[in-house]
């Protein structure tokens, strides 16, 4: 079993990226997001895989975390959730956000995922609830303070919204702002003390 693969990143593609290790390409199916753009072809990377061996194929599925690696391995222990879809919904849903939806039983999250329907979901956040806690990196409810009533209507709404316009995760812009949010302040001094946390 190939643990990691640690090389140069020489090609990316749609949904993977191929890594030269010692003159050896290896292609990994991965999420292809903004960390490992800024990698770029020519860096170093490092990816922690799982193997898919399957009577056609042997496939690897790699993560730039190890986090992200043990929720995919527990999102493809669903019944119905193979390793294409549990590869399809961490590139569409970050781990964090992904381990949020579950704990908080946002089944409307995940069935914005391509290819997740209202029954998959369900299984999903029933098959996980209880796993995600236990999994490395999946206790990720005490750094994301549950947003106060002031922060469901008014300024603060506001800068919360205008930074998931900016591409910002809908659980980095309530961190951010339930950090700096306070009565009479207004959305543009909320967003600017708001990105600050963010840079």
């Amino acid at each position: 079993m190939i643990a990691y693969v640690k090389g140069t990143l020489e090609i990316i593609e749609t949904d993977a990226a191929v890594v030269d290790v010692h003159g050896v390409g290896y292609r990994v199916f991965t999420p292809i997001n903004e960390k490992l753009i800024r990698i770029g072809i020519g860096g170093d990377i490092q990816l922690y895989t799982y193997m898919s061996v399957r009577e056609d194929a042997q496939v690897l599925y790699g993560f730039l975390e190890t986090e992200t690696l043990e929720l995919f391995k527990l999102l493809i222990s669903v019944t119905g959730v193979g390793p294409k879809l549990g590869l399809q919904i961490l590139s569409a849903v970050s781990a964090k956000d992904l381990t949020l939806a579950i704990i908080r039983d946002d089944k409307k999250a995940l069935t914005k995922v391509p290819g997740i329907g209202a029954k998959t979901a369900a299984r999903i956040v029933l098959d996980l609830k209880d796993k995600v806690h236990a999994a490395p990196g999946g206790d990720v409810e005490a750094d994301l303070p549950i947003a106060a009533p002031a922060m469901q209507n008014g300024p603060a709404q506001e800068a919360m919204m205008a930074l998931t316009a900016l591409g910002y995760s809908q659980s980095e812009a309530e961190r951010a702002v339930s950090k700096v949010a306070a009565e009479g302040m207004s959305v543009e001094e909320i967003l600017r003390q708001s990105l600050k946390q963010l840079y």
